[in-house]
Parts: C-alpha cells; structure tokens; sequence
C-alpha cells in the first residue's frame, strides 16, 4: 500500500468514527422538518457487496447528502434481500461440493474454511454474507441510518408487504391473473435473472400449438409454432423417431400426442392425464389433418425434432423454414423410409411458397440454405443463422402471395373467405396476428408456453 493510499484510508476511518460517535446520520421524527426517504434495490447476501452495488448505493448517498443540504429530515435505510432463490441456490451448490464455487468463496471471497463448512445452511450463509457487506458499506463512508437496518424475512418487513399489497389492491392498482413465468420445478416457485446462476432472464416463448387431427382416430398432434401464418405452407409434420411420445387426456376431454419430455413441462401449463406411452417411430406414417386448409398431410421423421420442446411435434413449412428445408430434402434424398407407399408420397412433397419478400426470388428457406452453405439437417450452426435470416427478412419485409386464398385449398368457406379477407396480400405480421387468432377462436389452436433459453 502505498503512502498516500494509507493516509487517506486513515483519514476516512477517522471521520466515519466521528460520523458514527456524533449520529449524524440517524433520523428521528421532526415537526420542524420536511421529510424525505430514499432507498435502493436491496442486495442479496449470497455473496459480498461488490462495485455494483457501491455504484448503485452511492447513486442514492449523493441524493440523500444533497436533500439533507436543502432542509430535509432524510431517512436513508438499509434492506438485505433473503427471500428467493439465489442464496438457496448458493447454498445447495455449497453443499453439493461446488469447485467451482467452493474455488471462488475460499480465492475471491477469503472465506475461511471453518466458515466454508456451515454456508451449505442458507439463512447462515446470508447473515455471513449480510454483515461484511454491512462492513463494505460503511467503508464507502455511505449516510445510512444502521438503526433502520432490516432483511425481507423480518417480520415487521413481512407484514408490511402483506399491508403494501392489501392497500394497492384496495386502491384498483393490483390485478389478479394468470402470467407465463420462469419455473423452478425444484422449489416449486417463479424464478427471474437474479435466481438463475450467471443472472440470466428467462425468456419465455409463446407458441400456438396448432391441432393436426389424426384422420383415423379422435387424437390431435399439436404442433407448436411461433409463426402460425405459415400454416397454409405445410407439406407435413415433423416428429422425433428415437424419441417417446404420450398420448395425454386433457380436462376437458381433447386427446393430444406429445413428446414425453415435453409433457412434464406442459404439466404446468395444463391439466391432463397420460393415457399411454408411444414410441416416436411408430407415428411415421400417420395421415393427419391440417385445420386450416382440411388438407390430408403425413408425418414423417427427422432427428432436428427437440422432443422436450414446446409439444415435440413440429409442422413442416419447407418453403419458409430452412430447418423444414434440410430435412425435407435429406428424406427425398436417402429415402430410408421401410413403406414403399410413404416413399411415394415423400417423392410427391413440393414446398409450397405462400409469402414473397421484394428482392429475394424463389424460396425463402432454400435461398438461405445455399446463402448459409446448408448441406443437412445437422448443420445446426448454421441452419440457426439461415433460420434468423429468414425470419427476420419475411417478418420486416414479406407479405402473404396476394391471391394466396385461390392457391391453396381451405376447410370450409368460412375459413376461405377469412383468408381472402384478413390474409391474402398482407404483410406478415398482419397475417401471422389474423390466423393466431382466427384459431383460437375457433378452437383449432391452443396456447403453449416454453423457455426459449432453457439450460
């Protein structure tokens, strides 16, 4: 340390005794006065107090000084957040041996190693954690009133909540619903950027699970889809060979097929029971039916099918998808497919183009399989980057093909006029909006939730 380094460390310690021994900053009720309180976002102790927060702090120190300046009776408080994930996550990771952890709390963090031992206890490793933050604190020389020091699993903290709440509902401020969050089936509880490890915001899809209507039977197999204009392009449906798949009973009696590990995620978003499990191979095949233009379509395989994600079941839109593109493309070309009848009907599979972008001739989907170098399905990285191109590209700039309601076949002449009025020759938003709609309404489509970047 050097000289000048010491002097002012000296110098700081000295007047923060003084400030603590004269109270300075300590806040009791005054008629005299006006009042002003101010605080900040409080921290969660699972780890000590780092730049962060002092930028944070001292953000709310200047206003604090500078009010007191102008007259005011400030109280400046100081919270420790304790409830939610992140110091039980902590704590588990602690308990389960970390190393990356336990490297980063004995290097980083100097905690001693006796102390180590006792973090896998949650309220102890934030009570740790709470007190040498406290420390940090009052080093930065920060105006809080340590009286008014509190943690959120406080009672009298507790039952403000409990009051805050009550009053702002009394007031029309809070509304009771339902709202797509991050779950952690674990704890049971919602989860946001500041419970997940490396602070990531879980971003959360909503997808329209169109029903394909098995011809044979009374089953659905929901694909799910962001883009549910694209349905009047589908050629087939996708499923997962190697993967299992459950039939499932919903509550109000639909039956709908779905991957196995999709089910388990799906569980929170509905009510259902599983009536049998499928092998993945054995729903190639299956002739189903497309609600939108009551045409008969074949389900066929293709490993890029995630059978955890959203339903496992995906619509083939070859035409606008690159994903749909490659694996339409390597089927017809290895033709591995055991029913020489299946084969038949794959030959005869043409991509159908129902949305033109000005400046791109010919097919969205295959312009960026050669634009990207594309050469199968498995070419993941860059059928990733094909697939942004595209539907970037056809969401700013395409439209539905202007007379898209004579080309393509509709399941009955309300569905036909709807499109003719809401889809043709719109722009893709539109369309995309019009349909999402027109599905639910009619039932044809439900709502299915899912985490975009999942771990």
């Amino acid at each position: 340390m050097s000289e000048i380094v010491r002097v002012l460390k000296d110098i700081a310690s000295k007047w923060r005794r003084v400030w603590e021994e004269k109270r300075v900053y300590e806040a009791d009720a005054d008629p005299l006065k006006p009042k002003f309180f101010i605080t900040a976002a409080f921290m969660y102790p699972n780890s000590p107090a780092h730049m962060g927060h002092g930028r944070t702090y001292i953000i709310a120190d200047i206003l604090a000084r500078f009010k007191r300046m102008q007259g005011y009776n400030v109280l400046f408080p100081m919270g420790f957040h304790y409830t939610g994930t992140p110091i039980i996550a902590m704590a588990e990771r602690i308990a389960a041996k970390d190393p990356r952890t336990l490297k980063v709390f004995r290097e980083k963090y100097d905690v001693p190693e006796e102390v180590l031992e006792k973090m896998s206890d949650p309220l102890y490793l934030a009570r740790y954690f709470h007190e040498v933050s406290k420390e940090v604190y009052k080093n930065y020389g920060l105006s809080i009133d340590w009286r008014r020091e509190f943690a959120t699993i406080d009672p009298e903290f507790r039952s403000f909540i409990h009051w805050q709440f009550h009053r702002l509902a009394e007031k029309g401020f809070v509304e009771q619903g339902t709202h797509p969050v991050g779950w952690c089936p674990r704890h049971q509880m919602p989860v946001g950027m500041h419970d997940t490890e490396g602070d990531v915001e879980p971003e959360i899809g909503e997808f329209v699970a169109i029903m394909f209507k098995d011809v044979e039977s009374e089953v659905f197999l929901p694909t799910a889809t962001l883009r549910p204009e694209t349905v009047l392009g589908v050629t087939n449906v996708w499923i997962n060979p190697s993967a299992r798949y459950v039939k499932i009973k919903l509550d109000d009696g639909t039956l709908w097929i779905v991957g196995k590990e999709a089910s388990e995620r799906l569980l929170h978003q509905m009510k259902f029971e599983v009536v049998e499990e499928i092998d993945g191979k054995d729903l190639v095949g299956k002739i189903v039916e497309n609600p939108i233009t009551g045409e008969r379509v074949v389900v066929l395989p293709a490993p890029f099918v995630d059978p955890s994600f959203a339903t496992g079941v995906v619509m083939s839109v070859p035409a606008h998808a690159p994903y749909d593109a490659a694996a339409l493309e390597d089927i017809k070309r290895e033709m591995r497919l055991a029913d020489s009848k299946l084969r038949e009907i794959v030959k005869e599979l043409t991509p159908r183009q129902i949305i033109r972008v000005p400046g791109i001739e010919g097919m969205p989907a295959y312009v960026a399989l050669e634009r990207y170098g594309v050469k199968s399905q498995l070419d993941r990285d860059k059928l990733e980057e094909a697939t942004k191109w595209v539907y970037s590209t056809e969401l700013g700039r395409g439209y539905m093909v202007e007379d898209i309601h004579s080309k393509v076949p509709a399941i009955d002449e309300e569905t036909r006029n709807f499109i003719e009025k809401n889809v043709s020759g719109k722009s893709v938003s539109e369309a995309r909006e019009a349909i999402r709609e027109f599905l639910l309404k009619k039932g044809r489509a439900r709502i299915v939730y899912e985490l975009i970047n999942k771990p």
